[in-house]
């Protein structure tokens, strides 16, 4: 991300220290965002990664679903990056869940981790998370099957073989929305 001048950066603490230094940390991100005092960006960044599962999570369902039925992976995906729908991340993850090129960036045990902070901030607060819940019971199972040291996108073959669905690589230049 970095690399791609897509970095973004969550920030908290002293409102003055965060002023002082917001000019260098604008020279390495394309967006630094102010969440407030103590280490609210520690719960931001948990909740960011939440969101990062269930979204995971939710792309490998309807990614299996439309392959299933016929579609090929990566015009279903072209189709979603150029819909509202379509995010920076939905085309980041378009290389592994249509040629599946898992090169780790995340892996599913700091995934998971993670998805266990967000309940337990959830639980502490009073808040029901149940879509972050289901999320952590399938990022467990994907490390279950032996996908511990592979990228959490991995969560497709696992959606896949849960379908009855043998995914290949399907071997198309398809972008990953970061140049």
């Amino acid at each position: 991300m970095i690399k791609a001048g897509k970095l973004t950066i969550v920030a908290s603490g002293p409102k003055d220290a965060y002023d002082m230094v917001l000019p260098y940390l604008e020279s390495i991100g394309r967006g630094v965002s102010y969440v407030g005092d103590g280490e609210l960006s520690r719960i931001a960044k948990i909740c960011h990664n939440v969101l990062l599962g269930v979204t995971i999570q939710t792309l490998a369902e309807i990614t299996v679903l439309a392959n299933k039925v016929g579609m090929p992976r990566h015009a279903f995906l072209e189709f979603i990056n150029s819909s509202v729908m379509g995010s920076m991340f939905s085309r980041y993850k378009t290389p592994a869940l249509v040629n599946l090129d898992f090169h780790v960036t995340f892996t599913p045990e700091l995934l998971r981790k993670d998805l266990d902070l967000g309940l337990s901030a959830g639980r502490e607060h009073g808040v029901p998370m149940p879509l972050a819940s289901l999320t952590r019971d399938m990022v467990q199972t994907l490390i279950g099957n032996g996908f511990a040291d592979q990228d959490f996108s991995t969560l497709v073959m696992l959606e896949a073989r849960a379908s009855g669905v043998e995914l290949k690589p399907e071997n198309v230049p398809v972008g990953d929305g970061l140049s």
